[in-house]
């Protein structure tokens, strides 16, 4: 029948929302269902939205464990973090950064803020700690039936935050018997990157039967540690390529640096009898060519064109050290995760069921930074910080017991050994900076849904919570006990290979570490949902259906920020007069605790004009308490010239409104990280050795902005579905979104590159230096995104079984944005950035080949070349300047066995041919990834996965 072969047709290419129901009922018998981004139910074959669907099947053959993975594996889903690696240190769009450990969608590339989660249609509390943006790892995956990907804007059917898209996760509904899974991953040469999974899945009852289905899961999973130094790659000192790390701190001998009135004179020392030079910085280990023979310790520069523009010179860089500080990043963070959800459905009448859900999760990860490194300059000399007074600040002692006479040791003749020696350390004996994160979520939901004659009707309430904290586990320490140490001598910073510290020294170091507690937050929605569709009347070409529902919320949100402690950067007076101030920890304002109520209305008609063609209209309403009232239209259109051909397309306006923390997050003050040079004392930068040409660590202020107003949004898509041959189907689908007001954290660098923009927020001294930096959330200038979604799906027999070959493409054709309206648009696709990653293409391929009792999948992952980071002014070598990254290219095997009854077990391997991440050039200060991108590259390597189930009932 043409009718059962159309909707074989759109149901391979995820058109409808209920597969397997709607092939195996006859052409009498299909089911109306809500399909994401509409609230009329309809017959499956209806369906022509731009919708992809992945089956809990799908999600098992190519071998994935999480909502994170199934989510990164989109080509929708733009490159933006991967939250299992580096510390969590990467950024999302426009500054959302995955705080707390959270794991975040990006569809687009319009950041987590622009994508909408939902659960079983409706929405999950926001992340404990962001505040902005569904945690992923609050889905439980095991429990889930499907996936459904909206791939186009759906404000006017749901609301804020779905501009790029909505991911609907949908709960197995009527689940019988008992079946435990358990899952083991390790990276085949062992060191670090295991992953585990153990679950548990019961449910009891039968609602077409019994009238009732009690279902649940629980699931636990643990990822281990892998660490930069595992892998052979991840390193940040390839000065023959283009990379090294941009600092002047050493883990073992301290740099010493110059400064009025201490041992090494600003102006520097010549070193030994011939050579003229005057060196400003001074190290035994450079000195010694030795400072590759401590952990992390690299030459700062064995070749010194590579970041000449950043004012590396003969005179500060020959005899120096720096530290590869990006190797001891981590490449995958150790968590915990444990989930659960449990369902009841119960029918109350012939056509009515209610049902009770809860769903719960625990994430706890650590994340590991480097040492922290300070300089000893920042407090001078007989300086006065809460009634105490430091002769010689922060700088070592002269009648120190480790004091290194740089003049008698190496000849270094304007090195006066009668003053103290000012330095620069990493905190190497304080250990890797360690936070500890943790978000707990969950929701209760309860409702009822059924039908009314012709009428569907759902009502449902819903309470969603969400909590989490930052703790210091390691690392960090008491600013005002930190200095006391270092003035007493008792610490040396001077030491040499194979040298430790004293036990009395490590003793003091752990006297001055702080473990607690930094910063927490929670956040709660209730929301009550009601609508009623249905049939108005009787059209030639069929029904005229509609749609009426409200939506009604109250938004909770609360972040305590860092409240007991002062987080600083430096040891000046100002900083060591605040009380409980931590060197190096992640300085975070409050929020005041903020409840807001959102009430919105829509409707919703479908009008079949003609047979062959139907219009569908909605239109929603929102009012946000302390923000105001937004209306959003959305017009769609589906054309059937012929049963092999569709046609579609949607015109709609979005918008999102600014979270709490955007509005009212509390003014810090941070400092820059790195060395840049001042836009006005410093034009020419390169090869210049004047100190306003290497500024670091300048104060800046960030925080919220009360004035910011919504983000909004014009959307369009215009697509076609054919099937030129039978059990072949495929669909292109042009899409374009243009925002205006984005919501963007402004950055120092960004002011520092935009300067005569944005010159009012320096703020100078009477001598014209740089003394505080304003930055923070403002509403930016537009953007205009778009691109073309490309999906196919063929079936065909092989040796009498089943072949199934699907494609899911995204070409980015264009990602502009503007800072400010007064700024022009600049192109980002195929272009480094530190936030999300335009790739100009992403697509996966998978074949997966069924006999009766094995199911064999080969999938491949394609993320296309891209322009490295650009160092046009960080080096005066061409060949250091500009660079294309290649194409990123991987393949999976996954193979499951069902031969004994209820048992399944699967083996497979991941990234098959063991490839390694492309090389990047990026500069580690700007984006997590020493040598490679984690937004790219999965750097685990060739990777062992094994899962077994077993069904007991």
């Amino acid at each position: 029948m043409k009718l059962n072969r159309l909707v074989a047709q759109l149901a391979v290419l995820g058109l409808g929302a209920h597969l397997g129901a709607a092939l195996a009922q006859s052409e009498g018998k299909l089911e109306r269902v809500e399909v994401t981004g509409s609230s009329i139910k309809r017959l499956v074959d209806e369906g022509a939205l731009p919708l992809e669907v992945i089956t809990a099947d799908q999600i098992r053959q190519k071998g994935l464990t999480s909502a994170e993975d199934v989510l990164r594996s989109l080509a929708a889903n733009a490159a933006n973090a991967n939250n299992a690696v580096s510390s969590n240190s990467v950024f999302g769009q426009e500054g959302d950064r995955l705080a707390g450990g959270g794991a975040y969608a990006n569809l687009r590339g319009l950041g987590p803020t622009g994508t909408l989660v939902l659960l079983n249609g409706r929405r999950l509390s926001n992340q404990g700690t962001s505040g902005g943006s569904v945690d992923l790892n609050a889905i439980p995956l095991d429990m889930i039936d499907r996936i459904e990907v909206l791939k186009d804007g759906a404000s006017a059917v749901y609301g804020t935050d779905a501009i790029g898209g909505v991911i609907n996760f949908i709960l197995k509904r009527d689940y019988k018997g008992v079946k435990g899974s358990v899952n083991y991953s390790s990276p085949f040469d062992g060191r670090g990157g295991q992953q585990r999974k153990i679950n548990l899945t019961a449910g009891w009852g039968d609602l077409g039967t019994q009238g009732f289905n009690v279902a649940g899961s629980i699931t636990h999973s643990s990822n281990v540690i892998l660490r930069g130094v595992d892998r052979p790659w991840a390193l940040g000192y390839q000065p023959e390529r283009g990379l090294a790390p941009d600092t002047s701190s050493s883990p073992f001998f301290a740099n010493i640096i110059g400064q009025a009135n201490s041992a090494l004179p600003t102006a520097g020392t010549t070193v030994g009898a011939t050579d003229p030079t005057k060196y400003t910085i001074l190290n035994a280990l450079a000195l010694n060519n030795q400072c590759s023979a401590v952990p992390f310790g690299v030459s700062q520069l064995a070749n010194p064109t590579v970041l000449s523009g950043l004012g590396y010179t003969k005179a500060n860089s020959t005899y120096r050290c720096g530290t590869d500080y990006g190797r001891q990043y981590m490449l995958t963070a150790p968590s915990q995760t444990t989930s659960g959800v449990v369902r009841a459905n119960f029918n109350v009448g012939k056509d009515a069921t209610a049902f009770v859900e809860f769903v719960g999760s625990r994430y706890y990860s650590l994340g590991e930074f480097t040492p922290y490194q300070f300089s000893t300059t920042s407090l001078g000399q007989g300086a006065v910080a809460n009634g105490v007074t430091y002769p010689t600040g922060a700088n070592y002692p002269v009648n120190g017991p480790y004091y290194a006479n740089m003049k008698a040791l190496y000849g270094a003749n304007q090195f006066d050994p009668t003053k103290s020696i000012a330095y620069r350390l990493r905190m190497w004996d304080w250990g890797y900076r360690t936070l500890g994160n943790e978000s707990i979520n969950d929701r209760l939901t309860a409702g009822i849904e059924g039908s009314l004659g012709s009428y569907d009707y759902r009502l449902s309430i819903a309470r969603g919570k969400a909590s989490g904290y930052q703790e210091m586990v390691n690392g960090y320490a008491d600013t005002n006990k930190l200095v006391a140490l270092l003035a007493s001598g008792v610490y040396n910073p001077f030491l040499m290979p194979g040298q430790t510290q004293t036990a009395a020294a490590m003793k003091a170091v752990e006297d001055t570490k702080v473990h607690d507690r930094l910063a927490g937050g929670r956040t709660q929605v209730d929301q009550v949902l009601a609508n009623i569709s249905g049939p108005l009347m009787k059209l030639p070409a069929g029904d005229l259906s509609f749609a009426l529902g409200t939506d009604l919320r109250r938004e909770f949100y609360g972040y305590s920020g860092t409240q007991k402690y002062n987080c600083v950067s430096s040891f000046s007076p100002a900083n060591m007069a605040l009380a409980n101030s931590v060197m190096g920890c992640p300085g975070n304002g409050t929020a005041p605790d903020m409840t807001r109520n959102v009430g919105a209305v829509y409707g919703e008609l479908l009008i079949p004009a003609l047979k062959s063609l139907e219009f569908d209209i909605a239109l929603r309403y929102d009012h946000y308490q302390e923000i105001g009232g937004t209306t959003n239209p959305k017009v769609s259109f589906k054309f059937t010239p012929s049963q092999n051909l569709l046609l579609r397309g949607s015109y709609n306006t979005g918008f999102r409104a600014p979270t709490p923390q955007q509005l009212h997050l509390a003014t810090v003050q941070l400092a820059t990280t790195g060395t840049f040079p001042d836009p006005v004392k410093c034009p020419n930068p390169t090869g210049n050795n004047d100190p306003s040409c290497q500024l670091n660590s300048i104060p800046y202020l960030s925080g919220g902005n009360p004035d910011l107003k919504p983000e909004k949004s014009r959307q369009g898509s215009l697509g076609v579905v054919f099937s030129p041959v039978t059990d072949m189907t495929a669909s292109v689908d042009y899409w374009q979104i243009k925002m205006i007001d984005r919501i963007h954290n402004l950055t120092p660098t960004q002011e520092l590159q935009n300067y005569s923009v944005f010159a009012d927020n320096f703020i100078r001294d009477a001598n014209g230096n740089i003394t505080l930096i304003q930055a923070g959330w403002i509403n930016a200038g537009g953007s205009m995104t778009k691109g073309v979604d490309l999906t196919g799906n063929w079936t065909t027999g092989l040796f009498g079984n089943k072949l199934t070959t699907t494609l899911s493409a995204t070409k980015m054709i264009s990602a502009r944005e503007q800072l400010i309206e007064s700024t022009p648009m600049i192109q980002y696709v195929g272009q480094w950035t530190n936030t999300t990653l335009y790739l100009p293409w992403k697509a996966s391929l998978s074949s997966t080949y069924k006999t009766p009792v094995l199911s064999t999948t080969l999938s491949a992952n394609y993320s296309a070349g891209y322009w490295d980071e650009d160092h046009t002014t960080a080096s005066n070598v061409a060949e250091f300047q500009r660079r294309k990254i290649s194409k990123y290219v991987t393949f999976n095997l996954v193979g499951t066995y069902t031969g004994v009854k209820d048992l399944s077990i699967g083996v497979g391997i991941l990234n098959l041919f063991d490839r390694e991440p492309p090389f990047t050039w990026h500069n580690v200060d700007n984006a997590v990834g020493t040598g490679w991108d984690p937004r790219v590259a999965d750097p685990r390597g060739r990777t062992l996965t094994l899962t077994a189930s077993y069904t007991f009932l």
